[in-house]
């Protein structure tokens, strides 16, 4: 029969076990994923240990040396123009490109309320199960305590590309784009990339066979220009457009 203090022993040494296991997996995928140039950063001490936090706690590691590896070639090759985020939800990503480049400001754009009804209609595949109420748990101001009192972050509430009327001559040179359906990524792409820097570089999130409505979006406006879309195996799939520095 067992005592109270042997049920405690097992309980501790499940705690401990599970506990090494989570840091033996944590290492071990960071083997698998961390680029050489993050690490030789990290020798040199040009990586500050509030981003290095967030790496080690940010749980798609592709997507993150994703953003890091683009973030240092703009900054390398002097790109000019602010950072975007389109699809914001509850500021994870956008704290991320900021660590990564405090020196930028980052224009946000989202309803922070959810979708929009028209948004949704005629969406196919993990899209067609949206609501309004999807992503709907979030608010301007719960980001902004999130993301902490910085003049870097400029917050545009409501339906894009109205939400960005003020910006019609703002370059950019990093654009986020994650909002999962049809219309909004359309309206993204249609409105950064003729104000996107030789250079730079729009992600888009979630393309694959589970959005078809995004993917849709994205086949149909790349056809439209010179570059071609580069495919990352992050979770739930990225692509990248990167301006050619010479545009025609």
């Amino acid at each position: 029969m067992f005592t109270s203090m042997t049920v405690i022993n097992i309980l501790l040494s499940l705690v401990f076990l599970y506990f090494l296991g989570k840091y033996l997996l944590n290492m071990y995928f960071e083997g698998i994923n961390r680029p050489e140039q993050w690490a030789g950063k990290l020798k040199q001490g040009k990586i500050t240990r509030e981003l290095q936090k967030a790496q080690r706690q940010y749980g798609d590691k592709s997507r993150f040396f994703l953003f890091w590896l683009q973030i240092e070639r703009i900054k390398k090759e002097q790109i000019q123009g602010t950072f975007a985020e389109l699809g914001v939800y509850k500021g994870d990503s956008a704290r991320i490109l900021h660590l990564m480049e405090p020196t930028r400001k980052i224009h946000l754009f989202d309803t922070f309320e959810g979708f929009i009804v028209a948004d949704l209609a005629k969406e196919k595949g993990e899209a067609a199960s949206y609501t309004p109420t999807n992503f709907s748990d979030t608010s301007v101001d719960e980001v902004k305590r999130f993301l902490g009192n910085s003049d870097t972050f400029v917050f545009y509430k409501g339906h894009f590309p109205e939400s960005a009327q003020s910006l019609d001559t703002e370059k950019y040179a990093f654009v986020n784009i994650d909002v999962d359906l049809y219309n909004p990524t359309k309206a993204g792409l249609e409105y950064f990339y003729p104000r996107l820097s030789p250079g730079g570089v729009i992600i888009i999130h979630d393309y694959s066979y589970k959005w078809e409505g995004l993917v849709k979006a994205v086949d149909e406006f790349v056809r439209g220009i010179p570059e071609n879309l580069v495919l990352s195996p992050d979770t739930d799939g990225s692509v990248l457009i990167i301006k050619n520095s010479v545009h025609t």
